[in-house]
């Protein structure tokens, strides 16, 4: 456990652009059952001893949008995150991308503020069409 005010280092990190994941997501991922639901990308991680930092921006216009973890440290009872973003310049051109990043740091059961603990339920919003064989 750090102690108020210590930094938790970032023992790797690992950032791209296209992860598929459309929606805007921070996430701190403590077991593989968790893991399993988020599949971004393969990171090798020993949840006894470490723990995941997930941070997607959802679907943006631009490949040179970028996330990175900065920072890790406790704040009183909890864990806080500094994040990095990487804009494109004003003139790059439109290109759909999903960026993400995830970083992993010692274990420590603190609440990470502002991180989910598992991600958000998926929501069907389409109904599939009955069948027919009017043709």
């Amino acid at each position: 456990m750090p102690a108020d005010g210590e930094a938790l280092p970032i023992l790797r990190q690992v950032q791209g652009t296209h992860c598929h994941e459309t929606r805007s997501m921070k996430l701190a991922i403590r077991d593989a059952g968790t893991l399993g639901r988020i599949p971004l990308a393969d990171v090798p991680v020993d949840f006894s001893t470490e723990m995941l930092l997930i941070v997607t921006l959802g679907r943006v216009t631009s490949d040179r949008y970028g996330v990175r973890v900065d920072r890790v440290w406790r704040e009183g009872p909890q864990l806080r995150v500094g994040l990095g973003l990487t804009a494109p310049p004003p003139n790059a051109p439109i290109v759909m991308a999903t960026p993400f990043c995830i970083a992993v740091v010692p274990r420590c059961d603190l609440n990470v503020a502002e991180f989910a603990p598992e991600p958000p339920k998926r929501v069907r919003s389409w109904q599939q069409s009955p069948a027919t064989t009017d043709w």
